[in-house]
């Protein structure tokens, strides 16, 4: 429905016959002193014992006397169990704090773990860049190689020249 249609419902829909509402009464009246409601119901549908209500008082009470007992559990507080815990887990702290006094240094590390460590991820030349000072790298950390002109020269003659040209 459109929105504007909603606003503009000036009847609800439901229509009764003129005087309806004025005979109704005088048709209920008429069909109740007829007995015809009653004529049509020929037996109610419930039964009640002979002297039931005089017996049911005393027929409750017998049941509700003759349950026996049962003994009840009480179940451990969880309370106890979470005081205890948070002692244990405070002497684990205090320990590992007391007795941890190794200090680690980066010397201390293996080159190697730092290597997995680094290559773990794929990092790019500027991102491992950053991790280094310029005081820290020194011309002796890099490898000198000589290569001679002609070694040079035979390599690029054997490797394809497509292998070089990138996609």
């Amino acid at each position: 429905m459109k929105k504007e249609n909603i606003h503009n419902i000036t009847s609800s829909g439901f229509k009764t016959p003129e005087h309806y509402f004025d005979s109704l009464e005088n048709q209920i009246f008429e069909r109740i002193s007829n007995n015809t409601i009653l004529d049509s119901i020929e037996t109610p549908g419930f039964k009640v014992p002979n002297a039931y209500f005089d017996t049911v008082e005393s027929n409750i009470l017998e049941t509700i006397q003759t349950k026996t007992e049962k003994p009840v559990i009480q179940l451990k507080s969880k309370s106890k169990f979470y005081y205890l815990a948070g002692i244990a887990a405070s002497f684990v702290l205090l320990f590992s704090l007391v007795f941890n006094n190794k200090a680690i240094s980066l010397n201390a590390i293996d080159t190697a773990s730092i290597e997995n460590y680094l290559y773990q991820e794929d990092y790019s030349n500027e991102e491992l860049a950053t991790l280094f000072k310029a005081e820290d790298i020194s011309e002796s950390d890099f490898i000198d190689v000589n290569i001679s002109d002609t070694t040079l020269n035979d390599y690029l003659e054997s490797v394809d020249a497509e292998d070089f040209i990138l996609d």
